[in-house]
């Protein structure tokens, strides 16, 4: 009996870390570790309470949610949005667990809602306080249940898969250069220096509404999963990550050497990487050759766009007052308390003194990558005011709704009164 058991479980291993680089004052990015069925979940405000090591859990009935946000915003407010993102997600999925009117549903469906109040959450509070208007986050959720890794994305955050010592990138950055990639209009190569490759299509905030792209792939026994946000991404290749992590004697080493290289290679942005292994007898293993396929899964129609009441006040009870300007809030990151001569070294990296403004618009050039005048996340009028000089709106529009529906899955129902629609054949 207990080896019946033993050969049912599925075991995860994780190590996260986020640093805040050589550049910026404070750290925007957050990470997500929730055990759904216990409401255990750890975040990067939780500091010292996130293993030094590897943590390892048997993962449960209701299964376990990894991600990455990377905030946006002036002053705090990035942080801000990432802590709301974070915690609205795990604070969610817990209370759906246990409420008959959500547990019903698909979990890629749970998992969609909780994102969906996230960006509600988040965009409402940045219109009641002045100084979080403009904020957003990026969210990418690897989330595992029954078998299956579901992927819920808004944004440029990116989650790859380790199978048989090769990476691929199961997620697609929402962004404005991919698309322009993916039309035909730019080579891979020259997305990599482009001018606009920050710009970002959607984030959580940035509207009343957003889309949330979902998609879910098989887990094997040995798949490593990795989630980051663009601060590795955008310094370390994908063929470089899988060396890293496979030559690695741990997932701490491995962690740790990534972050190093992107901090290395320049340090510009806040790096966070959330490294993750399954293994157990319940997963099969990969057959030869076999590749992650991720399948799209369609939003229901009769998902509830809001949740109910009790559930939303609890919710905004819940989430801590916005921090004021100039104030160190939960899990704030100073570049001084990460690296003790990072100052320093930030301000050599920038050609200036420590005082110097970082603000966008302000200096005579601004950095590569930037809009004069407009932070280089900025997701709402400034992309629009972009797509309409480039020409490109309802192309790059209609191109990504297509690719999106174009990987055709339904979710199977997990009751008898639920079944997701599908997506009808172009």
């Amino acid at each position: 009996m207990s080896r019946m058991i033993d050969e049912q479980r599925v075991i995860v291993t994780w190590h996260a870390r986020t640093d805040v680089g050589l550049v910026r004052p404070n750290n925007e990015d957050n990470f997500l570790i929730l055990d759904v069925e216990r409401g255990a979940y750890w975040t990067a405000a939780d500091g010292a309470c996130v293993p030094d090591g590897v943590g390892r859990w048997e993962i449960g009935p209701s299964g376990i949610v990894l991600a990455v946000s990377d905030g946006m915003g002036g002053a705090l407010a990035g942080e801000v949005a990432s802590h709301l993102a974070v915690t609205t997600v795990a604070r969610l999925l817990h209370r759906f667990d246990a409420r008959a009117l959500y547990a019903h549903l698909p979990f890629s469906e749970r998992l969609r809602l909780a994102l969906e109040q996230a960006n509600r959450l988040i965009y409402e509070k940045s219109q009641e306080h002045p100084e979080l208007m403009g904020m957003g986050a990026t969210f990418t959720a690897a989330a595992y249940h029954q078998g299956w890794l579901y992927l819920g994305q808004v944004g440029d955050s990116r989650a790859y898969m380790i199978r048989a010592g090769r990476i691929r990138q199961l997620t697609k950055d929402q962004s404005l250069v991919h698309h322009l990639v993916e039309a035909g209009f730019l080579t891979e190569e020259q997305a990599e220096r482009h001018a606009y490759r920050n710009v970002i299509l959607q984030a959580l905030g940035a509207h009343p509404h957003t889309v949330i792209v979902m998609d879910r792939v098989q887990v094997r026994r040995g798949d490593h999963v990795l989630l980051c946000s663009d601060g590795l991404s955008g310094k370390v290749t994908a063929p470089e990550m899988c060396e890293i992590i496979l030559g690695a004697s741990d997932l701490v080493e491995a962690t740790n050497a990534l972050v190093q290289l992107a901090v290395e290679r320049g340090g510009e942005d806040n790096i966070t990487v959330l490294l993750a292994r399954f293994d157990g007898d319940a997963l099969p293993q990969a057959r030869e050759d076999e590749e992650p396929a991720p399948l799209h899964i369609e939003r229901d129609d009769r998902l509830p766009e809001v949740v109910e009441p009790e559930l939303w006040d609890e919710l905004v009870r819940f989430v801590p007052a916005p921090v004021a300007n100039g104030t160190r809030g939960p899990g704030t990151t100073r570049r001084e308390d990460a690296h003790p001569d990072a100052q320093e070294r930030g301000a050599e990296d920038r050609g200036g003194s420590q005082g110097s403004s970082e603000a966008p618009g302000l200096a005579d050039d601004p950095p590569e990558g930037e809009l004069p005048g407009i932070p280089s996340r900025t997701v709402a009028r400034a992309l629009l005011i972009l797509l309409l000089l480039l020409l490109f709106g309802a192309v790059l529009s209609t191109w990504w709704y297509l690719s999106v529906h174009d990987r055709r899955h339904v979710e199977p129902e997990e009751g008898p009164s639920l079944a997701l629609r599908g997506v009808v054949p172009g």
